[in-house]
């Protein structure tokens, strides 16, 4: 996606740092979401991120690999992740999100999206 290209180059250059992961085991303990804000330095805002992963596995240093937003410099909040089933996650955004990954399915994980009303 382009929308996101300018602050996605700096995802392999080291000056992007996961910060505050909290982790949630899905219900059958097989897997995780870990919810995370991705700072790249003061040229980039700060964004959400969450990703998937077996619940044995260390939250990489890279990008998430199933959702990544902001709020759209203040304009609302950004998501809220939850377990649906052992194998569905929902997360439930604003609107006036800035929308830059939204995968449907990571590994045996479905995800489903619904706008905050």
């Amino acid at each position: 996606m382009v929308l996101f290209a300018p602050a996605m180059l700096l995802v392999g250059c080291g000056l992007c740092a996961n910060e505050a992961p909290a982790e949630h085991p899905s219900p059958d303990g097989q897997w995780k979401y870990v919810s995370f804000d991705r700072n790249c330095g003061a040229t980039t805002s700060s964004n959400l991120q969450i990703g998937l992963l077996p619940v044995s596995k260390s939250l990489p240093k890279d990008a998430a690999n199933a959702f990544i937003a902001d709020d759209n410099r203040g304009a609302s909040f950004v998501a809220q992740p939850e377990w649906i089933s052992a194998r569905k996650l929902r997360i439930t955004y604003s609107p006036k999100d800035r929308i830059f990954k939204r995968e449907s399915r990571v590994g045996p994980i479905e995800i489903e999206y619904v706008l905050e009303r």
